[in-house]
């Protein structure tokens, strides 16, 4: 038994939760082993998804042979393949056993697959609706490495939004020797859209990131949408009267920002930091919600040295709060909304 008592409580009702239709899930094994392929990570992956099954019958597991012709035309290689499929929509195919941290996120594409519901930012979701060419999205990753869960469930969710057009693999390297030579990789996680070894991505993966990549090879509009978003950001710079979005700051006009708004609360931010993006959505309802009240701002602590170094931000996520141009807090940490509301509220 690979899930004990507690955890098949806990999946069970997260599943009663999230599960909403059938997810077909497919384990595709060999009995004869090739290359560094390891018996024991078939065996688990058949016992893992059979498991996974009883817990909930929504979950519909097919054992097949990567003899099988489906399988050579899916153009599978390595065994154990997964397959989670809803319907023939859309399909993420995990290579490798998802063991350790890929355990969540199979978890979690399975979730999505069966309600339909991927979970991106609305910002994400108004790109992917321009996608009208075939994508294949590799991400790659190590399963003993806790950064390598979000760009995985990230590419998930593209999956589950995109629908048609995408085929997302995620690949455990110790797993897939072949396809990470073939791939040029140098570190993990990485990313690598249709084949091509230029549209390579490395080390910190945001949502925003991913998508613009998708977007740049997926999208026949792609120039259009990606220049949009440049100037949308130079637009974010500019110090508006009461913006209902964070203001985008930088060493050059975060002392005009400071001293513009009488109530201004800084994130201060870089794109490696899990913590970081966990809070951005967060900023940004504040935003609207506080909008006359309360100014928020973003400040990139990597691309803004100066101002990083004059405040003495250590760790981040950290949030410089200012009142009639001075800094009379900083609070340190992510939270949840509600949490971060009223603690902004004590300054009033």
């Amino acid at each position: 038994m690979l899930i004990d008592e507690k955890s098949k409580e806990i999946l069970r009702e997260k599943f009663k939760r999230e599960l909403k239709n059938e997810v077909i899930v497919k384990v595709f094994t060999r009995s004869i082993i090739m290359g560094n392929e390891n018996p024991e990570f078939a065996r688990f992956s058949e016992s893992f998804v059979r498991e996974l099954a009883k817990i909930d019958t929504r979950i519909k597991p097919e054992f097949l042979s990567l003899a099988d012709e489906e399988a050579r035309v899916l153009g599978l290689s390595v065994s154990p393949t997964i397959i989670v499929r809803k319907n023939n929509s859309y399909s993420m195919e995990f290579v490798g056993a998802p063991v350790s941290y890929q355990a969540g996120v199979f978890i979690e594409a399975i979730t999505m697959a069966s309600r339909e519901e991927a979970g991106l930012s609305a910002s994400s979701r108004e790109k992917l609706k321009n996608i009208d060419k075939e994508v294949n999205l590799d991400v790659f990753v190590t399963s003993e490495l806790p950064q390598s869960s979000q760009p995985s469930v990230i590419a998930c969710k593209i999956a589950v939004e995109i629908k048609n057009n995408i085929k997302v693999r995620i690949i455990d390297v110790s797993q897939a020797v072949k396809l990470v030579q073939d791939s040029g990789i140098s570190s993990v996680p990485a990313v690598i859209v249709n084949r091509d070894k230029d549209s390579l991505l490395e080390g910190f993966l945001s949502e925003d990131k991913i998508v613009n990549l998708v977007v740049k090879y997926g999208s026949s509009k792609a120039d259009e949408i990606l220049a949009k978003e440049i100037e949308e950001e130079k637009k974010r710079q500019r110090l508006v009267d009461n913006p209902d979005y964070p203001v985008v700051l930088t060493d050059e006009n975060f002392d005009k920002a400071v001293e513009k708004y009488p109530f201004l609360v800084v994130d201060c931010w870089a794109e490696w930091c899990g913590p970081c993006q966990m809070i951005h959505p967060v900023i940004e309802s504040l935003a609207k919600k506080k909008k006359g009240e309360i100014v928020f701002g973003k400040l990139n602590v990597d691309e803004n040295r100066q101002i990083s170094g004059k405040f003495g931000i250590m760790s981040i996520p950290t949030m410089l709060v200012f009142k009639n141009g001075k800094n009379i807090d900083r609070i340190v940490g992510a939270m949840p909304e509600q949490m971060l509301e009223e603690k902004l509220n004590r300054y009033k």
